[in-house]
């Protein structure tokens, strides 16, 4: 196939270049992702050139259940007979199913819910509940963490390439190396609101804390009377195998969760802010303390009861857990044919990573998979590392694709 693009692409790549930042274009096009989508449909998607791609990330979790899943997209079809957003100055039958749904999920006593749009503004939220709740300021993430680009959400990460450019940031706010009890131990105050952590960290090449971890995190929380916030925004709805990333560490209940991206299947844009009860009662003191007009979209709701109902499913999650254990088969099989290229691999279900040795590894091993017709995308807080976070939908013979052109990069990268 000819891989030059087309003129017309050529026209497109210099418009969107002028509209939406040379620079933007410049580094997509050097990642081999300078990609004008035309057709998606199920793990795929291609270009306006007839490239087709497999996609290997969704997008970190957006794409969970493919493109376009026609049990979605008829949900949504349906919806559109007789809903819209919905008004946010009343109720909402949509929104309160989808609430009912998620709380048959959700550990503990998390029971109470506000919707937004994206997850950055969950974060916000969770962010400014606790410090309400809490009446403090200190806010404790992790140094490798990403939990947004918004407001609070934006000074709980500590990568230069994000935060150097708008501060000073929001007061206040600290970091401690995950996985390290100690650190955070010592970081903890009496002027500490709350811990937010991802179970597992997805953007530092799947960081998975020791068994133990989250267990010590709780109760040092508990011990100083803050609030354990978990940003399930990339690990949760089924990803990890479990529908919730915390699930792996056996009886912990963080006071809030924070939910995205595939909450709604790529469909509509939906996140959740989820508390347990004695954290909701915060709202019965500031009932309109956040607000959002766009928030809690009906049409969202449907979409998101209709994913629900796909990841309940009997043997949905096993699935995940198998086709999860025929990719890590893959990356040891990989490991013995590259030692000198890679260095190891992360997963749990099809939350997955390689690390190359090269620490900017991830770079070429993006441009190259692109190449083989893969999408993914390396960690940007640690490019060595490249993340491999399939649909979960995925098939066994395209995740053999997916290994058959991880093979055929790290051939490339010798």
């Amino acid at each position: 196939m000819n891989t030059q693009p087309s003129d017309k692409k050529k026209d497109l790549l210099k418009r969107y270049g002028y509209r939406f930042g040379q620079m933007r274009l410049r580094t997509m096009s050097h990642l081999g992702l300078d990609v004008f989508e035309t057709e998606r449909f199920g793990c795929y998607s291609k270009d306006m050139d007839g490239k087709l791609f497999l996609d290997a990330l969704s997008v970190q979790g957006v794409f969970n259940l493919g493109r376009r899943h026609p049990v979605i997209v008829e949900a949504m079809k349906k919806g559109l007979e007789s809903l819209d957003m919905g008004n946010n100055f009343f109720m909402s039958e949509e929104r309160l199913q989808l609430a009912d749904k998620l709380a048959e999920t959700t550990p503990g006593d998390i029971n109470c819910f506000f919707f937004s749009s994206t997850g950055s503004e969950a974060v916000d939220l969770a962010i400014k509940v606790a410090r309400g709740y809490t009446s403090r300021p200190g806010i404790i993430s992790a140094t490798e963490c990403y939990h947004g680009i918004t407001g609070f959400a934006l000074s709980t990460n500590s990568n230069p390439d994000y935060v150097e450019p708008f501060g000073p940031l929001v007061p206040e706010f600290s970091h401690v190396p995950f996985g390290d009890l100690s650190a955070l131990k010592n970081e903890m105050t009496e002027k500490t609101a709350a811990v937010i952590f991802e179970p597992m960290i997805s953007e530092a090449g799947l960081l998975i804390p020791p068994d133990d971890y989250f267990s010590g995190v709780r109760e040092l929380c508990d011990a100083h009377e803050s609030l354990l916030i978990i940003d399930e925004v990339v690990s949760g709805l089924g990803r990890t195998g479990k529908i919730w990333g915390i699930e792996h560490f056996e009886g912990v209940v963080p006071d809030i969760m924070v939910s995205g991206k595939g909450l709604s299947a790529g469909m509509y844009p939906m996140a959740a802010t989820m508390f347990r009860e004695e954290v909701a009662d915060f709202f019965l003191t500031y009932p309109f303390c956040h607000y959002s007009s766009t928030s809690g979209s009906d049409l969202g709701c449907v979409a998101a009861s209709a994913m629900i109902d796909i990841i309940n499913q009997p043997e949905f999650l096993s699935e995940v857990n198998r086709k999860g254990a025929r990719l890590a088969d893959g990356y040891r099989e990989l490991l013995k044919r590259f030692p000198d290229l890679l260095e190891s691999y992360g997963q749990l279900g099809l939350h997955t990573a390689l690390r190359l040795a090269d620490s900017s590894g991830g770079f070429r091993m993006n441009h190259y998979l692109a190449e083989e017709g893969v999408f993914a995308l390396l960690a940007t807080n640690d490019t060595s590392a490249i993340r491999i976070q399939p649909p979960l939908i995925i098939t066994d013979d395209e995740i053999d694709k997916i290994l058959d052109a991880l093979g055929r990069a790290l051939k490339k990268m010798n």
